[in-house]
């Protein structure tokens, strides 16, 4: 039997190393490690019940575990693509705003990051875990053994236009959530040309920073709903957005 854990455990760490929050590089490796196998450990009566045939060859048992890691890297991906639509959104505004030069590292990422993209990130962290999204991950998981078992290996692939439909949806969420802000600091750059040209004696450019901050701040804080909404129907589809891919993985 410690096939099948094996391979369940393939599926559901490689979905907690990529995915946001459970992956995060502020969580120790052996902490990681032991919730993957605590994981493993509870969906294997369910997953992988007795009689569950595995393969013994050591070719055909790799095969099996490359598979387990691919579906669960797949999990983890389409959750940090979310993510990452915020993080966009956040760069674009960040960047209109005059927050280009101010970047911290990313806890998440672990890369460099705006003031804007580590405030979005926050975010969608707090409604990640407020909708209970680390339930709907685990659930997600839980559905892809479902529709692709650790015993049976498919050779059907989704169709190229479901993926790209994935990056559509992932740049329409990024679109939303910073339009409204791009919005008002265009508007706030036509006010502060007009003011310039009205008042040639202003120095547009020691008076505009400070307004495209605080119109920017202010929207961002009006906004703050707004995106909670549109991220947690982000999350909320997640199972949806990944029951095609698995099932390919799992026809026969």
């Amino acid at each position: 039997m410690w096939e099948a854990f094996f391979l369940v455990f393939c599926r559901v760490g490689t979905m907690m190393i990529v995915a946001p929050v459970f992956g995060s590089r502020g969580t120790s490796p052996q902490l990681r490690v032991f919730f993957g196998l605590t994981v493993a450990l509870v969906m294997l009566p369910v997953v992988a019940p007795a009689g569950v045939v595995i393969p013994t060859d050591i070719s055909g048992f790799l095969g099996r575990a490359a598979r387990e890691i691919m579906i669960g890297a797949l999990v983890g991906f389409v959750v940090l693509l979310i993510f990452t639509s915020l993080e966009g959104a956040g760069h674009v505004i960040g960047l209109q705003m005059g927050f280009s030069l101010a970047n911290i590292i990313n806890p998440l990422t672990s890369t460099n990051a705006s003031l804007i993209d580590q405030f979005y990130t926050l975010v969608a962290t707090l409604v990640f875990l407020t909708i209970d999204g680390h339930h709907m991950v685990l659930l997600g998981v839980e559905r892809t053994f479902q529709l692709a078992p650790i015993d049976r290996v498919g050779s059907y692939l989704p169709p190229i236009e479901l993926v790209f439909g994935m990056g559509r949806e992932i740049f329409l969420t990024a679109s939303r959530i910073a339009l409204p802000v791009l919005t008002a600091l265009l508007l706030t750059d036509v006010a502060l040309a007009m003011v310039a040209r009205s008042v040639p004696q202003l120095n547009v450019f020691v008076v505009g920073m400070p307004a495209k901050i605080a119109v920017g701040f202010l929207m961002l804080i009006v906004t703050v709903p707004t995106v909670a909404y549109i991220m947690a129907r982000a999350f909320g589809d997640l199972i949806s957005i990944l029951t095609p891919f698995a099932a390919g993985l799992g026809a026969r």
